[in-house]
């Protein structure tokens, strides 16, 4: 039997408020079915598209951070390349910078017994200048000799010292012990690019 309005109209206040709620309930159900549900699943999906685009943000973040920390670091080489090579003489400065060694050590009045350069050792972009050295003179003096070279403004290693003390006199002069120092000096000479070799050539 099919209830008219009349038969609502009849109802109890109680049977009336139960029927206004399983008409909200009914609707409700319809636009969670209808609206409410493909709208929460369209968040999800944009959710989900937005926490992959804050973690693509976020790794291009971190990458364009270390291209900046790799920028300024291969900056710092190249200006610490750039100084290095300001240090290294070239070939026509190799007599002068010899000689400023052997009037370093002779202005301290050590006495140079050998001081025999060596052939030069070719490398990537420089070539090694090796130098044979021995040297007497007092313990004080030979530590400055050694000191100065170290100063000089182009680049000069002392590698491979050894020191004995001279032999009957020669280990003395007056009350001065003297020493024989043997070591190698090595200095180091820029090489031009093989296209500015040919430049020159041609010339």
């Amino acid at each position: 039997m099919a209830l008219t309005v009349d038969d609502i109209k009849n109802l109890s206040p109680k049977y009336k408020a139960l029927i206004l709620i399983a008409i909200f309930i009914i609707i409700g159900a319809l636009y969670y079915s209808l609206f409410f549900q493909a709208a929460l699943a369209k968040r999800a999906v944009l959710r989900s598209e937005l926490d992959n685009l804050q973690q693509q943000i976020a790794i291009k973040e971190r990458v364009a951070q270390q291209i900046d920390k790799h920028r300024q670091e291969l900056a710092e080489l190249q200006k610490n390349l750039q100084l290095a090579m300001a240090r290294l003489p070239e070939q026509k400065e190799i007599p002068g910078l010899l000689s400023s060694v052997s009037q370093a050590g002779i202005k301290l009045g050590l006495d140079f017994v050998l001081f025999e350069p060596m052939a030069p050792v070719s490398k990537d972009f420089y070539a090694e200048i090796p130098v044979k050295i021995t040297v007497m003179g007092g313990y004080h003096d030979l530590a400055r000799f050694f000191e100065k070279v170290a100063k000089l403004p182009r680049i000069v290693n002392i590698e491979n010292i050894k020191i004995n003390r001279g032999k009957g006199d020669e280990g003395l002069r007056g009350e001065k012990v003297i020493l024989t120092a043997n070591c190698d000096i090595k200095t180091y000479m820029f090489l031009e690019p093989k296209d500015e070799k040919r430049k020159t050539a041609n010339k």
